[in-house]
């Protein structure tokens, strides 16, 4: 291949690298938008599915490949464009819905269209990535080099159109590299005249692919939104008006004024009764992609105001007067009016998304709603994160409220996306105690829609396991509860002992609005055995064979069948927790409800991994936790997935691959160790710095692009060393594990002082974590591929695609350890697979043709023993 169109491929290679991340991340982008973010994890799995595939096609047929390399090149590179819009678009007829995942076999094969659909453009981009190592394979260092930092901006690339374009036309700058890569691929120049121009039959392909890939992404562009998406059922309001829509990186936000709007979180019941005046329209509605609503509080007549005072986050202001308030988010502005309503002498609000904060303090339909309520001189906004904000202002509040910053607990047809939330965190809550001064009060509401539960009791251990770490010798004194059913339930959570009339004036305040007493210090509360209560959920969830002979026991039996409620749970579970028996309801409960830390901060991963069997018996009982069972399923397939890719080339190309060949083994180690690894340590920092930044899709664009250039770097760097590379690459392994061990036991020291600092600072701070291993992470793969083309050149595209398939593999099986185990464990995981990585390349680098000697002395032994 001559020098100029190999600079071309070079350069188509960027491009579709950059196509290849940036459509990744647009389609997660379409499952947040149209259906649940839960299934956008399978993306990544369709993406490195689609290199897998192409890893096996091009290693069992290389051969024919390397006859006819440039049309495949050129017809793959003019196909992209054609790929990427129809398949979009088939994908959006799909009529999936996870709320029949349990009883419609139909649904699995709905998940298996998209993976086919959506898989389709990947594919082809992996074939276009695959034969150009097949025939450059002299060059692989500078090909590696060209597809991660092509990945690395791809990540940067898409994040900035979020900012000028909806989501239905992000497709269209991705388009554009797609045509601009079949161009450079096709055009070819004439040795003896110089001239460039295109063979016509590419032309004319080229010219179909783009006039109709244009044609269909303005025709047909519209993303599916599915009828059980909360968005959906707005829409079908008579009266429903759209007074505001934005998008962004942040999410597409949509704002919905309508009567039937009836948000009112945990209002007490007899609110009808003791008013004289309800308030006429209360709310609005606003959906973050789709998901709510945020009830957005209107301005209330004076005459109405009195509808706040049975909120169940007024409790509190009944024993503080004129507090200091710091509120963790907006959430819609309704925490903000009890808080005016109820005299408060300084509002301090904390919300980490700017787009909430734009929405409801500059739009004017909005203001014009709520009365301007943010622009009131005691209220101060910040956008930050809300735990660095109390930190930086200890001993200085009277009330710090947490109302309703999640929506576990309500009617979710898609579940809950199992992600990192340090709100809750043991270590968060001694960061809000650390916050209030000597009488402050937490006041913590909480939806409470889940039965059995789980939440509510997850977020009561991490409170009492807090106080005990701070030193409360007996926290009991420091709580009171109380719940409204199937609504919400509140804690309250005093720096000092509650006195007596202040549980006094609680307790009325609960029963004049006929909230439910949960926990009070000073009245034990009638509670039923805790063991009875484990037992009843945990027979629940038993597989169908032991309920069937259960249910035929009890034929003759007429006795009704005891049934409990939340309030039952917790009024067991509280007493024994402030024992300091928590372990006894982790270990026996149907859920895992173990205190969230900062180093496993799932709040909503209640699954245990032991309890598998008992789930999946009872699908329609766990709905909520389809995100979690999606995570096991990718990491279940991606694992059968890996074994092919291994076995198949194995079984169809024995003699011409793997005969008389040695190494075989330790190449398979070194590939999907590097796979696996990479994504476990990519996955950890998305994870990690996401809340760092308070920003997710900030953190997974800064992590995918820094990672891979840095990679990119290292390569390069390496390039110049490659007689050295038997000492390099074990000693790269070496230096990336001691970097690991940093982040396990460093990170949270270096990140902790910085998390109010300003977007730069963090934004310069997170590189500063993420670009020492990641260079260093780039050393291992190109050198092994480079060593792998001397000495079996053959094989290149199977360790390619089985690198591939188990990142797959990597990234699913890092949510699954962080989510059971933790940070650390994630971690650790990764040291292994890096220094497996390190231990084989010696191996790797000599693998090739068992010597004619050896091979000789081998048969005549196998003939001693015959």
């Amino acid at each position: 291949m001559d020098k100029k169109k190999a600079t071309n491929k070079l350069i188509a290679l960027f491009l579709l690298s950059v196509v290849e991340i940036a459509y990744e991340l647009y389609v997660m982008r379409i499952f947040s938008v149209g259906n649940w973010t839960n299934f956008g994890s399978m993306v990544i799995s369709t993406a490195l599915l689609g290199m897998g595939i192409a890893g096996i096609i091009l290693t069992l047929s290389i051969d024919w490949i390397k006859q006819r390399a440039e049309q495949i090149l050129s017809w793959s590179a003019i196909i992209t464009p054609i790929a990427l819009v129809f398949c979009t678009i088939l994908a959006q007829l799909i009529p999936f819905n996870p709320v029949f995942l349990g009883a419609d076999s139909r649904q699995v094969w709905f998940i298996a269209g998209y993976y086919i659909l959506y898989g389709v453009p990947f594919f082809i981009v992996a074939v276009f990535i695959g034969v150009l190592f097949i025939v450059m394979s002299d060059r692989i260092k500078a090909l590696y080099f060209s597809n991660m930092v092509g990945s690395g901006i791809g990540g940067i690339f898409i994040i900035l159109f979020m900012f000028v374009l909806p989501v239905k036309f992000l497709l269209l700058p991705i388009l554009f590299l797609a045509i601009l890569a079949s161009f450079l691929v096709t055009a070819e120049q004439d040795s003896d005249s110089g001239k460039k121009g295109f063979r016509v039959h590419y032309l004319i392909g080229m010219a179909i692919s783009t006039a109709l890939a244009l044609t269909a992404l303005f025709m047909w562009s519209d993303i599916r939104v599915s009828d059980y998406k909360a968005i959906s059922y707005v829409r079908k309001y008579p009266d429903s008006k759209l007074v505001h829509y934005s998008f962004g990186p942040e999410g597409e936000y949509h704002v919905y004024a309508s009567r039937y709007f009836h948000f009112a979180p945990g209002l007490s019941d007899n609110v009808a009764l003791k008013l004289e005046k309800m308030p006429s329209q209360p709310f609005w509605g606003m959906y973050n992609d789709g998901n709510g609503p945020i009830g957005v509080m209107g301005m209330l007549e004076e005459d109405e105001k009195e509808y706040l005072d049975y909120l169940p986050m007024a409790a509190p202001y009944m024993i503080l007067e004129k507090p200091s308030v710091l509120l963790i988010n907006l959430s819609g502005g309704t925490n903000t009016q009890v808080a005016l309503h109820n005299k408060a002498k300084k509002i301090d609000i904390v919300e980490p998304s700017e787009s909430m904060i734009h929405i409801l303090r500059d739009d004017p339909n909005i203001k014009q709603f709520t009365g301007d309520v943010l622009s009131n001189r005691i209220i101060n906004l910040t956008k930050g994160n809300p735990r660095a904000f109390a930190i930086a202002h200890r001993g200085e509040y009277n009330l710090i409220e947490i109302s309703l910053v999640d929506s576990i607990g309500l009617s979710d047809a898609g579940g809950y996306p199992i992600h990192e939330d340090y709100t809750y965190t043991v270590e968060a809550f001694k960061d809000y105690l650390g916050a209030l001064n000597d009488k402050g009060i937490i006041s913590i509401t909480l939806w409470d829609r889940l039965n059995p539960p789980r939440n509510v009791l997850r977020v009561l251990n991490s409170i009492i396991t807090a106080l005990r770490e701070e030193g409360y010798e007996e926290p009991g004194k420091h709580l009171f509860s109380y719940g409204l059913f199937r609504s919400t339930t509140s804690i309250l959570i005093k720096k000092t002992p509650f006195t007596e009339g202040e549980l006094y004036d609680l307790s009325k305040f609960c029963d004049s609005r006929s909230f439910e007493l949960i926990y009070t210090p000073v009245k034990k509360l009638d509670a039923i055995p805790l063991d009875k209560i484990i037992q009843k959920y945990n027979a629940h969830f038993e597989n169908k064979k032991n309920k069937q002979v259960e249910i035929a026991s009890q034929k003759t039996e007429t006795k009704q069948e005891e049934s409990y409620t939340n309030l039952d749970a917790y009024r067991s579970a509280i007493p024994v927790m402030l024992a300091g028996k928590a372990k006894t309801i982790e270990e026996n409960y149907i859920f895992d409800i173990r205190p969230p830390r900062d180093e496993r901060p799932y709040y909503a991963g209640y699954l245990k991994l032991g309890r598998l069997g008992d789930y999946l018996d009872q699908l329609p009982d766990v709905a909520e936790e389809w995100g979690y069972l999606l995570f096991l399923a990718v990491f279940l397939q991606s694992l059968i997935f890996g074994i092919i890719i291994i076995a198949l080339p194995v079984a169809v190309k024995w003699k011409t691959l793997f005969k008389n060949r040695k190494g075989t083994i330790p190449v398979i180690l070194y590939y999907a160790s590097l796979g696996a690894g990479y994504m476990l340590v990519e996955i950890f920092l998305i994870q990690r710095l996401g809340v760092f930044l308070a920003n997710t899709t900030y953190a997974t664009s800064i992590v995918i692009t820094a990672m891979l250039i840095s990679s990119a770097l290292g390569n390069l760097a390496s390039m110049g060393l490659s007689k050295y590379r038997r000492y390099i690459v074990p000693a790269s392994a070496i230096l990336i594990a001691a970097a690991l061990i940093f982040y396990i036991f460093g990170l949270n020291s270096l990140l902790y002082p910085h998390r109010s600092d300003s977007m730069l600072i963090r934004v310069l701070i997170s590189l500063a974590v993420i670009i020492p291993p990641a260079f260093f992470m780039g050393v291992p793969y190109p050198n092994g591929l480079d060593s792998l083309q001397k000495n079996r050149p053959n094989l290149l595209p199977w360790a390619w695609g089985m690198n591939g398939g188990f990142s797959v593999t990597g990234a699913t099986l890092a949510r699954i350890i962080s989510v059971a185990s933790g940070f650390k464990l994630l971690l650790a995981t990764s040291i292994v697979l890096y220094l497996i990585a390190g231990i084989t390349y010696s191996v790797n680098e000599n693998s090739g043709e068992i010597p004619q000697d050896k091979e000789n002395s081998q048969q005549q032994d196998d003939t001693v023993l015959a």
